[in-house]
């Protein structure tokens, strides 16, 4: 997993939300760490993003789950992170702990402060 490549919801079937945008759009409900924080996170450090996920409902049919998960920083490689799932979600087990994917800095909602 070395060349960085964001998940995308056709290709897949999850993909990373924009905190950034989301917290342009509701900027008193939606907080999100300074810039400066978000860009600065090293190899150890844990960030929380927000997925969507693609897997069936109760009737079966596959729609859109939101979670926000925690991931692991392993690597910082200009202007991306690459990470490790850090929990599993629960609408499926697709995606689980330990699974690697890469983010930017603005996909991160939260820093867990140690």
């Amino acid at each position: 997993m070395s060349t960085p490549r964001l998940a995308t919801r056709e290709h897949d079937g999850w993909w990373l939300s924009d905190g950034e945008e989301a917290h342009a759009e509701s900027p008193e409900s939606f907080w999100i760490p300074p810039a400066e924080a978000r860009r600065g996170l090293a190899p150890g450090d844990i960030a929380k993003l927000r997925f969507y996920i693609l897997a069936p409902d109760a009737s079966g049919e596959e729609v859109e789950h939101g979670e926000r998960m925690w991931v692991q920083v392993l690597e910082c490689q200009a202007g991306w992170y690459r990470g490790a799932l850090d929990n599993d979600p629960h609408c499926t087990d697709r995606l689980q702990a330990g699974m690697e994917l890469w983010f930017q800095p603005m996909h991160v909602i939260d820093i867990h402060q140690r």
